[in-house]
């Protein structure tokens, strides 16, 4: 898998591409504003960009995908049929996504928006703004974000990555166990 990580000036929004090393597929997850050193990663490692997910559609996530549609010309999918003003291709929880030969499975955690949608990759999971190191997204109904992070994310492997839509990575293990949402 080929992994690139951009942090843009939406809200220092933080936006990942994932990509299959055989077929140099390439999916971009969330896009706040196009990164300058977006297009220089995928020439440099010989990526086609086909997709575009989006976590959930605030402007610091979707800010850039009108560009990268135009520019690009990839398919986008979110968790409605409209994102950052561009048609998406609506996922539902358990959808599995190809990106070549790599498989990406959509996970419904509705809480920060009604529309929010992590990925899950291998041994990485996208969480956008339902997760964070040592916090969640703003919502008005906690409970609810909660729960579909505990149902969602914390079952996955402990030595999982989350790659969070702002601020720094973290892991399932440190999250489940450190993050004062979630100790008991």
């Amino acid at each position: 898998m080929i992994f690139g990580h951009f942090l843009t000036q939406a809200n220092e929004s933080n936006a990942f591409v994932v990509a299959c090393e055989e077929t140099k597929e390439a999916m971009l997850i969330d896009v706040g504003a196009l990164h300058p050193q977006l297009e220089d990663f995928l020439n440099r490692h010989g990526l086609r960009l086909t997709k575009v997910f989006i976590t959930h559609d605030h402007y610091d996530h979707t800010g850039g995908l009108d560009e990268v549609v135009r520019r690009f010309g990839p398919e986008v999918y979110a968790g409605k049929t409209r994102a950052g003003g561009c048609k998406a291709h609506k996922v539902a929880h358990g959808q599995e996504l190809a990106v070549g030969r790599l498989t990406g499975t959509a996970l419904a955690t509705p809480g920060h928006t009604p529309d929010g949608v992590c990925i899950v990759f291998p041994g990485m999971v996208f969480t956008g703004d339902t997760l964070f190191s040592g916090s969640i997204g703003g919502t008005s109904n906690p409970s609810q974000e909660i729960r579909h992070i505990k149902e969602h994310i914390f079952t996955l492997p402990p030595e999982y990555e989350i790659h969070t839509g702002h601020g720094p990575s973290s892991t399932v293990a440190i999250e489940s166990q450190g993050n004062p949402f979630f100790v008991e």
